[in-house]
């Protein structure tokens, strides 16, 4: 049951107000996350607390947007389609000192992901929901038809897609792609992406005049100085291996200690290794296969980023695997802006003659159709055959391959690193990976300004854009991947 007072949100906030008028001051954009400790967290407990908050933090609403963006984690999609819930809410965060006799229109977009991204880092995915607001200008083409699914149910999962800053290094800006979450269980969809637009006359209730679901939807918010950065946890096991035959996305042959070897006979001993390693420490084995990524790195990086000398599991140098990941990181923004692709290994090892030793890399590297993605793939290697600097993230002969790994992370250092108020896009682990422990009861709620937070388990797709309101000009290394380490994530540099 929802708050009956809530249908008039002048009313409820009138019950939280304190002597402070609520600021008009214009933003450019708004955002906040409501995270929620309890599956237990009732409507109107989450409302109530929402009308305390907006009554009491200077800036957090201004009730003067004209947009809303709302991500909610997979539990609380069905919230999001309930029409009366919805009301109130939005009546909460449309409530101004100004205009409130005046009618109101507020064009709505909302979304379901896989998590709200933690304020940690590094941390588990968090439940609850994630807010942006501003002018029209933050969801464009927003009632454009041919974003619409109508009637048919599409195969591939809706997106998001947010417009950053360019990366340390690249001169153009970047396009950030992030799937949705799968809320067949949820709410009989395959994923829930829709518009919507309300209207209220004077202090009434938000009233749905129209919905539509869509198929996806650009995002775009306010640049600030800063360059996008991205943070990938992962731990080298071997020194960059120059790849010395490979076509499309299937690396045949590399070059460990100047000769030729099958490419995963080194990846065939050192995975166990691994095993062993952890298992002495005490560290329980995964609950399913490990996952295992290749760097494909132009020749010139290696050198330039001093990656013969980084620190592997191999060498034996490693004491933390934390702290290894963690100094590769570092490298990520300025090996991204080199040219350099990240792939997971899909399949390979064993065999004979050959098909020995063979790897098979992920060549799903744009938010596209899986079939037409190998096609392009294959007919881009092929052309570049001989080339030492592809300018796809396919492997070549001449270029290098880094194979990693994710690391171990105890609680305390998946909660090491704090992020301040920014727009942090993830990559979601997958559930069984998770220790995000619910309370029994009612549970807490918190509201964190100034944060908004998103996670795909389906990773992120990142590309440079050619050129964008006359940003990005001048010659750059190509740049397009997919991010899909879980615990990645990029903070594209917008506010």
């Amino acid at each position: 049951m929802i708050l009956r007072t809530t249908l008039r949100p002048a009313r409820l906030l009138a019950r939280c107000a304190t002597r402070r008028h609520l600021s008009t001051r214009p933003t450019p954009t708004s955002k906040f996350s409501v995270l929620l400790d309890s599956p237990q967290a009732s409507k109107d407990k989450v409302l109530l607390e929402l009308a305390k908050h907006v009554t009491s933090a200077r800036n957090a609403v201004t009730g003067t947007e004209d947009c809303t963006a709302i991500v909610a984690s997979q539990d609380y999609a069905a919230w999001l389609q309930d029409e009366s819930f919805m009301s109130c809410l939005l009546g909460l965060l449309s409530v101004s000192d100004e205009g409130n006799a005046l009618s109101r229109k507020l064009d709505v977009l909302t979304a379901v992901s896989d998590g709200i991204g933690s304020p940690y880092g590094l941390d588990d995915p968090q439940k609850g929901f994630s807010f942006l607001s501003g002018s029209r200008d933050i969801l464009p083409s927003l009632w454009d038809a041919e974003s619409f699914t109508g009637s048919r149910e599409p195969n591939q999962a809706a997106a998001l897609t947010f417009l950053g800053n360019p990366i340390e290094g690249h001169s153009r800006p970047l396009e950030i792609t992030l799937p949705l979450a799968n809320t067949i269980f949820q709410n009989g969809r395959r994923s829930t992406l829709f518009a919507s637009e309300w209207h209220r006359d004077g202090d009434g209730p938000m009233r749905l005049g129209k919905r539509e679901f869509k198929q996806s939807q650009r995002i775009f918010t306010h640049n600030t100085s800063m360059h996008s950065t991205a943070t990938i946890p992962l731990m080298p096991l071997a020194p960059p291996r120059k790849i010395v035959t490979g076509l499309g996305n299937i690396v045949r042959q590399v070059e460990i200690d100047g000769a030729p070897a099958p490419a995963s006979k080194e990846l065939e001993a050192l995975i166990p290794q691994l095993f062993e390693t952890r298992g002495a420490a005490g560290i329980s084995p995964p609950s399913g296969p490990i996952g295992v990524w290749a760097w494909v790195i132009p020749p010139h990086v290696v050198e330039a980023e001093e990656l013969s000398e980084v620190a592997c599991f191999s060498g034996g140098s490693i004491a933390n695997e934390a702290d290894a990941a963690l100094d590769m990181s570092t490298r990520a923004d300025r090996m991204l802006a080199a040219g350099c692709r990240l792939h997971r290994i899909l399949s390979g090892g064993g065999g004979w003659g050959a098909k020995q030793g063979l790897l098979s890399l992920d060549p799903e590297t744009s938010y596209a159709q899986p079939e037409q993605n190998d096609i392009d793939a294959f007919v881009k290697a092929f052309e570049e055959r001989n080339s030492a600097e592809p300018s796809s993230g396919l492997v070549s002969p001449g270029s290098y391959v880094l194979f990693c790994v994710e690391p171990y992370l105890t609680t305390e250092q998946k909660r090491s690193l704090k992020l301040p108020p920014i727009l942090s896009l993830g990559v979601s682990p997958h559930a069984e990976d998770t220790q995000h422990s619910l309370s029994e009861g009612p549970g807490k709620i918190r509201i964190l300004d100034g944060y908004m937070g998103i996670q795909s388990a389906a990773g992120l797709f990142v590309k440079a854009l050619p050129e964008v309101d006359g940003r990005g000009t001048g010659k750059a290394a190509s740049l397009t991947t997919r991010i899909n380490v879980p615990r990645s994530f990029l903070v594209p540099g917008i506010v």
